[in-house]
């Protein structure tokens, strides 16, 4: 599975999970490829995972809070 800007994700198995949104991308040559995530719940909070951990589905599963958050934003 590919990961891209804009893709939420939630940590698998997590009774009251947070939703991340990945903002970038960083694949610096010779190195593994992490993603920046933001907190969508509080954009202040951030954390830089590796692609290998966000496709593993035994620690994230993609979730659809980009459209939570657009229908949050569309009713303000």
């Amino acid at each position: 599975m590919s990961v891209a800007v804009g893709q939420c994700f939630v940590k698998a198995g997590a009774s009251y999970p947070d939703v991340w949104q990945v903002v970038s991308i960083d694949r610096p040559p010779g190195s593994i490829a992490h993603a920046r995530l933001v907190r969508l719940s509080n954009p202040d909070d951030r954390k830089t995972l590796s692609l290998v951990a966000l496709a593993d589905r035994r620690q994230y599963v993609p979730h659809e809070g980009n459209k939570i958050l657009r229908r949050r934003l569309g009713s303000l």
